[in-house]
């Protein structure tokens, strides 16, 4: 469960409706920054491939404004 989740929708709808170039993706089956977690990225296989997809499509995005 993400407590912030809620928040996090509030600002991409936020952003969605200032007309901001934003996109939404959703990691399934981790918690809030997770990607912080070294142990877990590096002793975990789904919060490593999680974080390897998250900053893949950080990257597309950068890339592609």
């Amino acid at each position: 469960m993400d407590l912030i989740f809620d928040t996090e929708m509030e600002y991409y709808e936020a952003m969605q409706k200032a007309n901001k170039d934003v996109e939404l993706f959703i990691n399934k089956g981790v918690t809030h920054c997770f990607y912080l977690n070294k142990i877990a990225v590096d002793m975990d296989p789904n919060t490593g491939a999680q974080t390897d997809s998250l900053i893949a499509r950080i990257k597309e995005f950068i890339e592609q404004h």
